[in-house]
């Protein structure tokens, strides 16, 4: 009889660890900003087409009516998995987000507009000057930008790095993903879904 209950708790303790390795492998993300904010946090990559559907369909009624309200806290974690360039892209957006934060949805939105095959290496040094040009900044910013997403080792690569490293502890396998306040947006095409969390 002893023998069964210990077999039995060592069971039990066994369902317990495989239970708890099991949860730390759902698709994760921060509940909420530490000011209370909503917080709606995106995992995608610049050359992803189904990242440019959330771009086109979802963004600007999202930009229009909570980021630029100032409703809730809007964070793109730019995965940069599908391909070098990607995290070229990366570098560049992390850049003008530290120098100009005001244009980075600006930035994002250009990139996606201009966005080609994925198999493609386009993401390269003179595509994203040209975008950076576009900017409603100062030339000396431009320029700042510049150095800083082509400077290895810098904040912008290090944060193309992290972000990278996010993606994968979060374990999220595809893009986009989405969460607000922690939750995941089944279906993040349409804007309804969305909603219901905010």
């Amino acid at each position: 009889m002893k023998k069964i209950l210990l077999a039995g708790g060592a069971f039990i303790v066994l369902l317990l660890v495989i239970g708890a390795c099991s949860n730390n492998k759902k698709e994760q993300t921060p509940p909420k900003t530490k000011n209370g904010k909503i917080l709606i946090v995106e995992y995608g990559d610049f050359k992803c087409p189904y990242c440019k559907k959330v771009e086109e369909k979802v963004m600007p009624t999202i930009k229009k009516e909570y980021i630029d309200t100032n409703k809730v806290e809007y964070q793109f974690v730019n995965a940069g998995f599908l391909a070098q360039d990607s995290l070229v892209g990366s570098r560049a957006g992390n850049a003008v987000e530290k120098i100009a934060p005001k244009e980075y949805l600006t930035f994002q939105h250009n990139i996606y507009a201009q966005q080609q095959d994925e198999d493609k290496k386009w993401l390269t040094e003179d595509f994203l000057d040209k975008e950076i040009d576009k900017l409603d900044i100062a030339q000396n910013d431009k320029a700042r930008i510049k150095e800083e997403y082509k400077t290895k080792n810098s904040d912008a690569w290090k944060k193309a790095d992290e972000q990278k490293k996010q993606t994968k502890e979060n374990h999220i396998k595809s893009v986009p993903t989405v969460f607000i306040n922690g939750k995941k947006v089944d279906d993040p095409y349409k804007l309804e879904n969305w909603k219901k969390y905010l």
